[in-house]
C-alpha cells in the first residue's frame, strides 16, 4: 500500500431496504426518535412514500453513531459553508462526514470518519435502472438532453448488430444511469445548490474521466456499483411507482415479489498528487463487502426502538403531517398501533412459493459493471 493509499479515509455506505410495506406506527416510533428540526421537516413532506424515505435518511447518522457508542447529548450535526452536513462529536478524535440518497426501496448513506477536511466532500447517488412507465428510451434521453453534453450523448448510442434492440437499449440505459449518478454524487459532494447546469460536467467513462469546464478533474475517486434488492410490494403499497393502477382499496392480498435494480454511485475528493479521477467498479473491487451494509427496514425500525429507550422518543405537537393525522393524539397511538399490527401481519403471510423466489434472488446484494 502506498503512502497516499495508506492515508486515506475509508469510505462506507449503508443502503436501507424498504423491502417490505411499513405501517404508520413504524412511522410514529421513527419519527419521534429525530431532533426536532428534522421532525418537523418530515411532517411537512405531503407525499408518504417521500416521507417515508426521508424519514429513514434522517435516522441513519444517529443510528450510525449508536454503533459508535457516542451517546446522542455528545454530538451534533453542523453544515459547512457550502451547506454540507457533518457530525461533530468534540470528545472524539474523527469527524464523521456523510452524504444520503433515496429512490424507489432504497436510502443510501455514503459517509467517512476522519479529519473534516477529508470527510466534507463526500456525495452519493442512487437510482433505480428503469424507464418511467409508458415512456419510450429515446423520449425519456430528449427529456434530459439539456443535461448530456455531446460526447454522453454518442456514448449512449449503442447499435451492437450481434445484440438484440432490447439488449442495446439496456445496455444504453446502464450507461445513461451511470452518468447521470457520477454527476449526482459529484455535485452533492461540493455542496452545489440545485439548479447547477449539468453540462458543465462531461463525464468520458471509456476514459474513466471527468471534465469540469473543459479542463481534467483531478482527485476525486468515485465508487460504482449496481444494488439488486427483492422487496414485497402490495397492490395499495404505500410507495406510489408500486401501487396497481386504479387500486384505491384496503388490500390484505398477499404481497409479490419484486426484484429492482439500482445503479449507485459515492464520491469523495482525495486530493493529494492524484492525476484525473479513480473509478472503482463493484465488480472489479474484491473490497465491496468490506465498505457496503445493506440493512432492512425491520432492522432500521427495531434500532428506533433502542434510541426511544435512549430517552429520544419525545411527544411533539405535529404541525402537519399528511396521511398520519391519525397519530398527532397520545392517548391513540397504542389502539393503531395495535391495529396496524394485526394487518401487517396479515399482509405478511407468504406462500411457499414466495419464499423460495426469495431464496433465489436474494433481497440484497451487490455488483457493478461498466454497462459498456
Amino acid at each position: 500500500m502506498s503512502p497516499q493509499q495508506d492515508r486515506e479515509q475509508p469510505l462506507y455506505a449503508w443502503i436501507i431496504t424498504i423491502n417490505r410495506e411499513p405501517t404508520d406506527a413504524e412511522f410514529a416510533l421513527c419519527l419521534r426518535c429525530l431532533d426536532d428540526e428534522s421532525y418537523y421537516k418530515i411532517c411537512a413532506i405531503p407525499d408518504r412514500d417521500d416521507a417515508w424515505r426521508s424519514l429513514l435518511g434522517r435516522l441513519i447518522p444517529s443510528i450510525v453513531m449508536k454503533q459508535r457508542n457516542v451517546p446522542r447529548n455528545a454530538w451534533t450535526i453542523k453544515t459547512t459553508k457550502a451547506g454540507k452536513p457533518y457530525i461533530d462529536a468534540p470528545q472524539e478524535e474523527k469527524h464523521l462526514g456523510y452524504n444520503i440518497a433515496h429512490d424507489g426501496s432504497i436510502v443510501t448513506m455514503a459517509f467517512s470518519l476522519g479529519r473534516k477536511h477529508k470527510v466534507w466532500n463526500i456525495g452519493v447517488d442512487a437510482v433505480r435502472i428503469a424507464l418511467p412507465k409508458s415512456i419510450p428510451f429515446s423520449t425519456y434521453v430528449d427529456s434530459l438532453s439539456h443535461k448530456l453534453t455531446v460526447t454522453e450523448r454518442a456514448y449512449l448510442e449503442v447499435n451492437d448488430p450481434g445484440a438484440s434492440p432490447s439488449d442495446n437499449q439496456r445496455r444504453a440505459l446502464n450507461r445513461l444511469f451511470i452518468i447521470w449518478t457520477v454527476k449526482e454524487s459529484y455535485i452533492k459532494a461540493l455542496g452545489q445548490p440545485a439548479g447547477f447546469d449539468f453540462t458543465r460536467i462531461e463525464c468520458r467513462i471509456p476514459e474513466s474521466q471527468i471534465y469540469v469546464d473543459g479542463k481534467k478533474l483531478n482527485g476525486w475517486e468515485f465508487r460504482l456499483f449496481k444494488a439488486n434488492v427483492g422487496v414485497f410490494r402490495s397492490p395499495n403499497s404505500v410507495f406510489k411507482e408500486a401501487r396497481k393502477d386504479g387500486f384505491n382499496g384496503v388490500s390484505v392480498a398477499e404481497p409479490e415479489l419484486q426484484s429492482e435494480v439500482y445503479q449507485c454511485c459515492m464520491t469523495i475528493y482525495r486530493g493529494g498528487d492524484q492525476d484525473g479521477c479513480v473509478f472503482k467498479w463493484g465488480d472489479q473491487s474484491s473490497e465491496l463487502e468490506k465498505y457496503l451494509r445493506f440493512v432492512t427496514l425491520d432492522a432500521m425500525v427495531n434500532a428506533a426502538k433502542h434510541l426511544s429507550a435512549d430517552g429520544l422518543g419525545r411527544e411533539r405537537e405535529i404541525v402537519r403531517a399528511p396521511g398520519f393525522e391519525k397519530y398527532d393524539k397520545p392517548h391513540k397511538r397504542e389502539q393503531m398501533a395495535i391495529a396496524q399490527k394485526e394487518q401487517m401481519l396479515a399482509a405478511q403471510k407468504v406462500s411457499d412459493a414466495s419464499v423460495s423466489a426469495l431464496a433465489r434472488n436474494p433481497s440484497y446484494r451487490a455488483s457493478g459493471s461498466v454497462g459498456a
